[in-house]
């Protein structure tokens, strides 16, 4: 496998890719945040919707019987 090649830029070609590059980073934990958000908020609307629906089925239980 060939060494990668090194390419010259200009300084002001550098500071563009650099931020670019930044840029990407910065975008890649914001939509990791976000997923980890989601994940965290959908787990709690499920746990509320089960604790509802336990606590709903055991008084009606206790209710009927």
């Amino acid at each position: 496998m060939a060494a990668p090649k090194v390419v010259q830029q200009t300084p002001e070609t550098a500071v563009l890719t650099a931020r670019i590059e930044d840029l990407r980073h910065f975008i890649t934990i914001i939509g990791r945040d976000s997923r980890f958000a989601a994940g965290l908020w959908a787990g709690l609307i499920k746990g509320l919707a089960i604790g509802l629906f336990t606590s709903f089925f055991l008084v009606g239980l206790k209710l009927v019987l």
